[in-house]
Formats: C-alpha cells, sequence, structure tokens
C-alpha cells in the first residue's frame, strides 16, 4: 500500500516515460507500427542505436507492407509499343526483358528490403496501383524468400492476367508441396481504396488560430487525428457482398478467371467469387432443380444479393458470415492492419450477427430474367420459372405439326406458364422502364 495520497501523485501522475520505452512493449508497437509508413518505420529506426534494434529485430514490426504511396515505386512511362524516350534508353540493355522493365521500380524496393532483412517479415503486401507483372506475382506466390499471407494488387497497371490465372492455379495444383501456397488471400477484383487526406502541420496549425493556449493546441491536434480515424472508419462502412447490392466487380475479367476461382477453391480467397447458381456444375444445387438440363461454364460471380424475394433464400444456399468457413468467403476491403489471417479479412464491420451478414452471389448469366435492377429483387429456379424455360411437357400441352413437317409445343397459358415478373431487366409491371435503364445498362454491359 503507498502511504500517502503525494506518493501516489509521484508514481503516477508525473512517470517517466520515453518513446522508446513505451514502443518496447510489443503490444504497442504491434498496434502502432501498421499506422506508420515504411519510410518512417526506417527514419525511428536511424534515430539511434536503441531504436534500430527495436524496429529490426521485434517480429511483427514490418508485418504490414503498404508501397502504393512510395514514391519510388510509381512507374508513370508510357507502355513499349509508343516507343518512349526512356524505353528507347533503355533497349541499350540487350538483356533487358519486358518484366524488367515493368516491374523494375518495385523489384528494386523489394530487393532492397530483402538486403535489410525485412522482406520475411511481411504477411500482408499492399501493391494498389502500381506497376506490377504476372511474372512478379508468380515470385510473390511461389518463391520461399517470401512470407506473404495477403496480397493486394487491385488497380495495378501491366498486369497480364491470363498468366497470374495460371500461376494460381499451378500454385493450388494438387501435387503442391506440403504448405504451400503461403498466399492465403488475393485482392484483385475491386477498386483500390481512396487515400485519406493528410493532415499537415499547416492544417492542424490552422485550426489553433486564437488560441494560443498549449491545451488548445493538443486539443486542436487530437481533433485532427480523430477526424482522421471517422474518415477510415467511414470508409470501411457499406462494404461489399454484405452490405451492397447489386453489381460488385464492375471491370471486365478474362475468362481465365473463373477456372482459377474454382480451382483455387477452399486455398485461396478472393475478394470474388465463382457463381455456384444451379446452372453450375460446381454448385450444391446442380441437377436438383427444374431447369434446362444444360451445364454452364465456370462463371465468377459478380452480383450480390439478398435472399429470392418469393421464398428468402436460394437453392445454392446463402453464403452466411457465421456458418461458412473464411477461406470460402470473399475478402472485404481495406485489408486489414492488425492482422493477416482471412478470418480478420473477411469478416464484415457490420458484426457478424448484423441482419445483412448474408448473401446471394451469382453471375449475370443466372440472373438474366429473374433480376430487377431497379429495386435489386430476384426470383430463384425454384419460386419462378422463366417463360421459355419449360423442360417438360403437362398433359394439356399440345404438339402441333404442320403441313412441312415441322412441330411445336403449345402450351395453355393460363394454367402452365408462369406470371411474367421480370422483362427486360424490370420488375413487371412494378419498376417502370425508365427509371431503370441507367441500371440495367450497367448490369448487363
Amino acid at each position: 500500500m503507498l502511504p500517502d495520497v503525494q506518493d501516489a501523485y509521484t508514481l503516477y501522475g508525473n512517470p517517466a516515460t520515453t518513446l522508446l520505452s513505451l514502443l518496447s512493449n510489443p503490444l504497442i508497437l504491434a498496434h502502432t507500427a501498421p499506422h506508420l509508413s515504411a519510410y518512417d518505420r526506417l527514419i525511428l529506426a536511424s534515430t539511434s542505436r536503441a531504436f534500430r534494434e527495436l524496429i529490426k529485430h521485434t517480429s511483427g514490426v514490418f508485418r504490414h507492407l503498404d508501397l502504393a504511396q512510395v514514391r519510388g515505386a510509381q512507374f508513370d512511362i508510357d507502355g513499349i509499343d509508343r516507343g518512349g524516350e526512356v524505353w528507347r534508353n533503355a533497349q541499350l540493355d540487350e538483356n533487358l526483358t519486358e518484366d524488367d522493365f515493368y516491374s523494375g521500380p518495385l523489384r528494386g524496393i523489394l530487393s532492397n528490403i530483402r538486403r535489410q532483412n525485412i522482406l520475411q517479415d511481411v504477411q500482408t503486401l499492399v501493391l494498389d496501383g502500381l506497376s506490377v507483372t504476372a511474372e512478379l506475382c508468380h515470385e510473390i506466390i511461389l518463391d520461399p524468400a517470401y512470407n506473404v499471407r495477403l496480397l493486394s494488387i487491385r488497380g495495378v497497371k501491366n498486369l497480364n492476367e491470363r498468366k497470374l490465372c495460371a500461376s494460381l492455379q499451378y500454385a493450388c495444383r494438387p501435387s503442391r508441396p506440403e504448405g504451400m501456397p503461403r498466399l492465403k488471400g488475393l485482392y484483385v477484383f475491386g477498386a483500390k481504396d481512396a487515400p485519406l487526406l493528410p493532415m499537415t502541420a499547416s492544417t492542424v496549425s490552422s485550426r489553433t488560430v486564437g488560441t494560443p493556449s498549449q491545451g488548445a493546441q493538443i486539443g486542436a491536434g487530437w481533433n485532427a487525428k480523430s477526424q482522421q480515424a471517422l474518415t477510415s472508419s467511414l470508409r470501411s462502412e457499406g462494404e461489399d457482398w454484405y452490405q451492397k447490392k447489386g453489381r460488385i466487380i464492375a471491370r471486365p475479367l478474362v475468362e481465365e478467371w473463373a477456372n482459377a476461382l474454382v480451382d483455387c477453391h477452399g486455398i485461396i480467397a478472393f475478394d470474388g467469387l465463382a457463381c455456384t447458381g444451379p446452372h453450375h456444375m460446381n454448385s450444391p444445387a446442380y441437377g436438383k432443380v427444374r431447369i434446362p438440363p444444360t451445364a454452364r461454364h465456370w462463371a465468377v460471380a459478380t452480383v450480390a444479393l439478398g435472399g429470392c424475394a418469393g421464398c428468402g433464400a436460394a437453392p445454392e444456399g446463402m453464403t452466411i458470415h457465421t456458418g461458412t468457413p473464411a477461406i470460402e468467403r470473399p475478402l472485404l476491403s481495406p485489408p486489414p492492419l492488425l492482422t493477416s489471417s482471412v478470418k480478420a479479412a473477411t469478416a464484415p464491420h457490420s458484426g457478424p450477427e448484423a441482419p445483412s451478414s448474408s448473401f446471394v452471389a451469382r453471375c449475370i448469366d443466372c440472373l438474366r430474367e429473374r433480376y430487377c435492377a431497379g429495386c435489386d429483387k430476384w426470383w430463384c429456379e425454384e419460386c419462378y420459372q422463366a417463360p421459355g424455360a419449360v423442360t417438360e411437357l403437362a398433359d394439356s400441352d399440345v404438339i402441333v405439326v404442320d403441313a412441312e413437317g415441322g412441330t411445336w409445343v403449345q402450351h395453355q397459358e393460363h394454367e402452365i406458364l408462369p406470371k411474367i415478373k421480370v422483362r427486360n431487366g424490370a420488375c413487371f409491371p412494378d419498376c417502370i422502364m425508365g427509371e431503370v435503364m441507367d441500371a440495367q445498362r450497367v448490369l448487363l454491359r
């Protein structure tokens, strides 16, 4: 027990805490380092030998590495085929390959990180918007020198996506070595995150005009930090798949992505899913729903939906956060800062118990004449059979044979054919076509 209050104030009220002793706490350092850029972490390490030992030899300091805003990693040169002056000069080296040219800036940074024995500690690597080639991705996925668990390459330049798909399929082959691939999550389909507005010193000082006291200045500084934190949190609201409905993946995709998603299923998680509508052979409902007996090729699900407007579910089942393995759920943006696990990367920020913690992901072909682009309602195959999709003859149907030998089936429309629910991409007759033309054009393009 402390003898008096004065001793308590001396011990707890004025602690002699330095930044070094504060960051020497592994928990504090692990929660602080991801919020600093790689440059800031290295600058901190250069201030003293003690900080250098702390930064360079503490596990997890460089676990999350975001190179998207690093100036030296930017690539703003036109393509080779445009005959840029820089490329003509580079051609003087006959051994320079196209991959070396496009990935040169990024490879230089990664090589420097490797020389400093930092590369093996990086588990989350963000390369959004940079010049990233398929060959570089192949090395990150398969080279033992890398230990990347989550890789983000959204909005990158000069990426041959067909080659990347081949590398992913090779990495997930049945004969792969045990424990491979190390990569567990790949962000590639979505748009890169909008950068947060930096709070500069001039911005903070401008808010302290008329408040000369030190306490007011400190308060203004913390208000600026709070605003930045609020902006970051608001950026995660309304996340894809769970909250947002409609078209999630808007950019065009090469066909190889569908095969890659199916082959990597359960091994690598993506920020997208393979469609499991009952028309596809990878669907749990394939062959169990009364639909035309034609199997469709694999497809990437680009649309997020709620439950069917008729039954509230889907033949293939709903993707539910609490009931679906993390490796089979879509990655959510932005990549997590404080961990590199797929479980955290696929957890909705709204919480697993939120009403919107489930969804159905489908491709465009599985939603034609079933989905309204105006109100995002849709009807599953068990609740609604679109006209023209009848697969069996009813007793009241009549086979008509014309004089030339041609035949067709005449249905008893009032008894057999269902009431039309969707026409030309809009609810019929609830949604007015003029109100959904723009949404339909975006969805079906």
